[in-house]
């Protein structure tokens, strides 16, 4: 493929390729059958309630669902900020790429990034790391338009991108910790963290973090609790097979030839011939993301998306090395492997009995049958005259406030203790107040909550059909005399 030498020209061609992407995203929000995931709807439920922080997250994520579903209230417009934030990291992946490098490695890093596998499978959904590693991608650019130019705008803006990314996600500290060992290992990087301006990226951070860092003082401190029960390490159980699993994850969200481009790049850096100063801070604000993650799934677990912000500075790393390996033909192969995951997604998205039929239907169920579920729900609420419906499982009751409308009463968290686990049962508790209960649970959960009641009675059994081999089986009791929380045994 020729491509044009005019910078100007080589952005305009990746802001065509990556229109058009992303403009097929938005078609496939639009028609897809897939229902809400569950932190999908707590998401939207949040947005309804709007706040500066919630129980396990900070508050960016509710204002854009929030702003989003201004234009309707449906599913494709919960996720539809998704595909347009990917759209505008990939662009800002080429001021990257184009800072560290040249306008090709720029271009190339825009199209790899917008047809990564873990960004297709992301633009399908509404997550907070959509806005995290936009904000990532803004505060890396500025970073690196502060090293050369001392106009205090890039400082302002690379300390906004720091701090609306932590009300985003707290993951955004990495980029402390990178930017650190910047500065330890590149001069000029340490000329800027030690500066003025490097303080002034820090305070404004602060300042913007500030109202998030208030509300969670005034509520015992939840989020940074959650984060730390997520962690895990007072039960660590140090799994060699856990980490290897989570790395092998990351050849399957970043791609296995980028993942290995990434990797090359990297060694390389022990060659003073290929040990560049954009290479350096790359490699510095990425590889320490990674580690402390393979760290933390060796200690406990973690999920692969939360090594996702070592990407924005590994994308540009991985596609130069791409570029020299068998005349580009490396990049391209990744780029057809990328391709054609994306185009499954998109395929399957649009019709999941394709996966039922490719015997992936167990990657879907998450996304289906809580429309039947809320409409068999609200129908029984409205047939007696109940106070609340209440249910004992995060996902089931965010799934219920989305789908489970019109309703009359009130949606409540039922739990078995005083110390509330989730933001419903934060803000939303099953109180002994309400007096006549419709009460939905799975089935392994109804004998140690029922047994917080005076009295229930079975009323029905649900049975969601998930695909063709799964089912999602909930019971329904009417119930009477809430006790309250009752002490942990």
């Amino acid at each position: 493929m020729r491509l044009p030498s005019d910078a100007s020209a080589l952005f305009r061609l990746a802001a065509i390729i990556v229109g058009v992407i992303t403009a097929i995203r938005i078609v496939v929000l639009l028609v897809t059958p897939l229902q809400l995931y569950p932190d999908e709807a707590q998401y939207w439920w949040w947005a309804q309630n709007l706040d500066w922080g919630y129980f396990s997250k900070p508050p960016l994520i509710a204002w854009i669902v929030w702003f989003t579903t201004r234009l309707s209230d449906a599913e494709w417009a919960i996720r539809l900020a998704s595909p347009l934030l990917h759209a505008g990291t990939a662009l800002l992946l080429f001021g990257i790429g184009r800072r560290t490098y040249d306008a090709r490695v720029g271009f190339w890093s825009a199209i790899a990034y917008a047809t990564l596998p873990g960004i297709s499978y992301s633009s399908g959904l509404i997550s907070t790391d959509v806005p995290l590693l936009f904000c990532w991608a803004v505060a890396l650019y500025a970073f690196l338009r502060t090293l050369e130019d001392r106009d205090w705008r890039w400082t302002v803006l690379c300390g906004v991108a720091l701090g609306v990314g932590l009300l985003s996600k707290y993951a955004m500290l990495y980029f402390v910790v990178g930017a650190i060992l910047a500065a330890l290992i590149e001069p000029k990087a340490r000329r800027l963290v030690l500066s003025a301006r490097g303080a002034a990226i820090v305070v404004l951070a602060l300042l913007i973090l500030s109202p998030n860092l208030i509300w969670n003082a005034n509520h015992g401190w939840p989020t940074l609790a959650h984060t730390e029960a997520n962690a895990n390490w007072s039960h660590a159980r140090y799994s060699i097979g856990k980490a290897a699993s989570f790395i092998a994850g990351q050849f399957g969200v970043f791609g296995p030839l980028m993942m290995a481009g990434w990797i090359g790049a990297l060694w390389r850096l022990r060659s003073s011939e290929f040990r560049d100063e954009g290479a350096l801070i790359l490699a510095a604000v990425s590889a320490p993301v990674l580690i402390l993650i393979t760290i933390q799934s060796f200690i406990s677990e973690a999920n692969a998306n939360w090594a996702a912000p070592a990407y924005m500075a590994a994308v540009p790393l991985a596609v130069v090395t791409l570029l020299r390996w068998w005349n580009a033909r490396a990049l391209w192969l990744s780029l057809a492997i990328a391709g054609a995951t994306m185009l499954a997604l998109w395929i399957v998205a649009t019709d999941p009995s394709l996966a039922e039929r490719a015997g992936q239907g167990n990657a879907l169920k998450r996304q289906e049958g809580w429309r039947a579920l809320g409409q068999a729900v609200a129908a029984q609420s409205r047939s007696r005259p109940y106070d609340a419906i209440a249910a004992g499982n995060r996902s089931v009751l965010a799934e219920l406030l989305y789908y489970a409308r019109p309703r009359t009463v009130p949606t409540r968290a039922w739990d078995r203790s005083a110390i509330p686990r989730d933001h419903f049962q934060m803000t939303m508790p099953l109180t002994p107040t309400f007096h006549h209960v419709l009460l939905v649970l799975y089935p392994d959960e109804a004998s140690h909550v029922l047994a917080s009641f005076d009295s229930h009675r079975f009323v029905t059994q649900l049975s969601n059909p998930l695909g063709r081999h799964h089912t999602r089986v909930l019971v329904l009791y009417e119930v009477a005399g809430y006790r309250g929380p009752q002490p942990i045994r």
